[in-house]
């Protein structure tokens, strides 16, 4: 604990019990949720230890900045951000995000984060002044070895693979039938199951048939958890609309002009609402673009809809010979050393 004259300063590696609970109740009052998935929060109380102040981290994504309304003339912003910024250097963060309500960019522009993109509500920023545009430079670069004609379909395809199915696979055969080239991003986020690295290697394997797929990092700019923040809105119900805009709007304004994308695939849904919901967000904010949406049947064996959870699932309850039906053979050879051949080795 830090002291002032005015104030005490706590850090939780994340907040625990009591503690926790002022904190929650602190951000409720200020119109914030606290999100289960923080790693690290720096707490400012008064001298009757009372939360005047607060901020959060998330991997490298800065969530629940609140500063009470009658100590918000006091540059608590500034500590908040330096203990923030502290632990995120400890941590080897070289880049931080936050998301904020629109009427705060300003307030932290003045602390060095410069705008990704931002809605009619949200804003979306970062510590890296050429963060995004490094980025952008890197998949163009990325693609430049392929020629193209400016008429020519080129296809964009964003997906998780946790892990590379048949279902993945039949989605981009069929879109790069339809495409001069295809862009395909996959989310680099780690998962429970698979690593990024696992699942591009795998994704890698299984198209490397396919000579007109360009493979691509997504990084944090794409489809990531950046994209879906739900801490800062009261009305959940508003949640997965306003973040679907503000990943699309990202995809249009700066992925589409730059890779000359005309077209993206999706898979239905039946089953996962989240994404359904994105879905019918691309129909909507894709209407009156350049960009056409093909949303391809998802692959299914007699009625039964293949998909990455489904593996999942049956990884889960040591169901070997149910899997290899689902993925492709380098999937299926992964799998069985990973979590099986090992499992195995150790009884």
């Amino acid at each position: 604990m830090v002291m002032n004259n005015s104030y005490k300063i706590q850090i939780g590696l994340p907040l625990k019990n009591n503690k926790l609970k002022q904190l929650k109740s602190f951000l409720s009052k200020n119109d914030l949720t606290y999100d289960n998935n923080i790693s690290y929060s720096v707490i400012i109380l008064d001298n009757f230890n009372k939360i005047i102040a607060t901020g959060s981290i998330d991997d490298n994504i800065i969530k629940c900045i609140a500063i009470d309304k009658n100590h918000r003339n006091e540059n608590l912003t500034s500590i908040i951000l330096t203990h923030i910024i502290n632990e995120s250097i400890k941590r080897n963060l070289s880049n931080l995000f936050i998301f904020s309500k629109l009427e705060n960019e300003k307030i932290f522009n003045q602390f060095g984060f410069h705008t990704i993109e931002k809605t009619n509500e949200i804003v979306l920023m970062e510590t890296k002044k050429n963060g995004f545009s490094n980025y952008l430079k890197k998949i163009k670069k990325e693609s430049s070895k392929y020629q193209y004609n400016k008429n020519d379909k080129i296809g964009c395809i964003i997906a998780n693979c946790n892990p590379f199915t048949n279902g993945h696979l039949y989605l981009m055969q069929e879109a790069a039938k339809n495409c001069k080239l295809l862009h395909l991003f996959i989310l680099d986020k780690d998962n429970d199951f698979f690593t990024f690295e696992e699942r591009f290697l795998l994704v890698k394997k299984g198209i490397k048939d396919i000579d007109n797929i360009i493979l691509h990092k997504a990084s944090d700019y794409i489809l990531s958890p950046l994209t879906f923040p739900t801490y800062f809105l009261k009305d959940k119900k508003q949640t997965t609309n306003i973040n679907c805009k503000l990943d699309i709007k990202i995809f249009l304004n700066n992925i589409v002009p730059l890779l000359n994308i005309n077209y993206r695939y999706v898979g239905t849904e039946p089953n996962d609402l989240v994404t359904n919901s994105y879905n019918q967000e691309l129909i909507k904010n894709l209407k009156d673009s350049l960009v056409n949406l093909v949303i391809i049947d998802r692959k299914n064996i007699n009625g039964d809809i293949i998909s990455a959870s489904k593996v999942r699932k049956l990884i889960e309850i040591n169901d070997l010979p149910s899997i290899k039906k689902y993925v492709p053979i380098s999937t299926y050879e992964f799998i069985k050393l990973k979590f099986f051949d090992n499992a195995s080795s150790k009884k």
